[in-house]
């Protein structure tokens, strides 16, 4: 049973929000403003033309998907309450932000990204988690510790948790929502299969508020059962309603391969899983070869991922929708997040190994071993693999004059760029956290894959670069209009 929850009294800005989200009239005349503002100030940035283009178009779907949920009666008091206390957080000031910022020129790391165990009880095909004969837990204390660190010293609130199966997490009689509860001032958004979430659990999710899943799909039924097993579909939509039940307001995440990839954003899905099952939003990860099983020829094939790229912002704009494609969308975010970039992320596993990102194997140190030594998350900051990574971002994208930005649409210095990861990781030697990660590094035929698919998507996609995004809009524009962009379909055909 949950613990009386000991409530802080809303503020007076926050009394406002609430009453205004409450109000459909209110709240619709609201997003539309809001929908305006945020072109208007996108707009006077010093960016490429397109990349405005799609931060507007990511933040306005966002805004008109807490607005769809909330019509259908889908967010409990609580979650709402709880969603507005978190993006006072976010957008407010923290001291512990500007002591940051003043120490090292960047404010901190927005989030991180927690595997607090690798128990699942399912064995999906390709899991980036990859196998151990001896999977250790996080123990509840150090993970305890972790989250009051990052609210301390990086005046953090928000936390992603994965996988293993996150709700499968059990330590000194405690599990992730005995987490949540202990950190009520972080929203937890939760990278799950869903199948564990049953009445009682999504009841308690309700009641704390503080927490968001993030349920796996592959598409439709058979898509999703041929990847994670057969029944699991079914399980999903019980899920489904014991959340919208419980007024926990979740999306959907999505792997793309180049056997799916047609299928992920069909207008069939689009409808199925955004209206018909009220999920707020959707993220669609790109498959990459690390893990279980890794193998290149699932990768999307350069011709797929530039129709993904076109099928997407014509959904988000269309639609309405939140939906995020970690690469793809990487002109949305700046580029690449890891390595604790300003408003990026570390990684942190089961055996508190920390890699730059959940994509990137390869830790350059331990959470355990920094504890034991006396230090404290900050401590991460000092690490010369990511601090290298970070730099390798300023030169690319992040925080360059428009002209001089490089292709956000190809962001990943592992996948995309797997020539400087390869150099970065012979120099300092990170640890691999699982046998597959040892094997690729390695692995003769899978480096040389990844440059020959770098260089075939850079053919591709830098004109598209150049024309849709550094030629594209001029400051004083109106509102943007997308070009509608035919569904197209993925073919089979392999990449280089």
């Amino acid at each position: 049973m949950a613990k009386a929850l000991v409530e802080r009294k809303p503020t007076t800005a926050e009394s406002l929000l609430l009453g205004i989200a409450r109000n459909n009239a209110l709240r619709g005349s609201a997003v539309w403003l809001a929908d305006r503002a945020i072109w208007e100030v996108l707009k006077r940035s010093n960016n490429p033309p397109g990349v405005k283009r799609d931060e507007w178009l990511t933040m306005r779907g966002l805004v008109y998907s807490f607005d769809r949920v909330l019509r259908k009666g889908l967010v409990s008091k609580q979650a709402l309450r709880k969603f507005i206390e978190f993006g006072r957080r976010r957008l407010g000031k923290h001291p512990a932000k500007e002591a940051f910022k003043q120490k090292y020129g960047d404010y901190p790391p927005g989030f991180l990204v927690i595997s607090p165990t690798r128990a699942c009880n399912l064995h999906c095909k390709g899991c980036y988690a990859g196998t151990e004969e001896h999977p250790r837990t996080l123990d509840f204390a150090t993970f305890d510790r972790i989250l009051n660190e990052a609210a301390e010293l990086w005046g953090m609130c928000f936390v992603v948790i994965s996988g293993g199966e996150p709700f499968m997490y059990r330590s000194d009689g405690k599990d992730l929502l005995d987490i949540a509860e202990a950190h009520p001032e972080m929203f937890f958004l939760i990278y799950t299969n869903g199948t564990l979430i049953d009445e009682e659990t999504a009841k308690r999710m309700g009641e704390l508020g503080n927490m968001t899943p993030a349920i796996s799909v592959e598409g439709k039924v058979a898509t999703t059962e041929e990847r994670r097993g057969e029944g699991v579909f079914g399980k999903v939509m019980n899920a489904f309603a014991n959340l919208r039940a419980a007024g926990v307001p979740f999306g959907i995440s999505m792997t793309a391969t180049r056997f799916n990839c047609d299928e992920l954003l069909s207008d069939e899905v689009v409808e199925f899983y955004f209206e018909e099952q009220g999920a707020m939003y959707g993220w669609i990860f790109q498959y990459m070869p690390i893990g279980r099983g890794y193998d290149l020829s699932l990768m999307i094939t350069p011709e797929q991922r530039l129709r993904l790229q076109r099928r997407i912002w014509q959904v988000i704009k269309e639609k309405r929708v939140f939906l995020m494609d970690f690469w793809n969308s990487g002109t949305a975010v700046h580029g690449c997040l890891a390595a604790g970039r300003q408003a990026g992320y570390f990684y942190i596993n089961w055996n508190g190994d920390v890699t730059p990102c959940v994509f990137i194997p390869y830790a350059a140190t331990n959470i355990h071993e920094i504890y034991k030594r006396g230090g404290t998350i900050m401590d991460l900051m000092e690490v010369d693999f990511f601090k290298e990574i970070r730099s390798w971002q300023k030169m690319y994208g992040y925080k360059t004059p428009p002209q001089e930005t490089k292709n956000l649409i190809l962001p990943c210095p592992h996948r995309d760029h797997f020539e400087f990861m390869q150099g970065l990781i012979e120099k300092y030697k990170p640890k691999p956290i699982n046998l597959e990660a040892a094997q690729a590094i390695q692995d003769p035929g899978y480096c040389q894959g990844l440059k020959e698919y770098n260089r075939a998507c850079a053919a591709l996609l830098d004109p598209v670069w150049e024309s849709e995004y550094l030629r594209g809009l001029k400051a004083g524009d109106e509102l943007p209009k997308l070009e509608p962009v035919a569904q197209a379909q993925c073919s089979d055909s392999r990449a280089g």
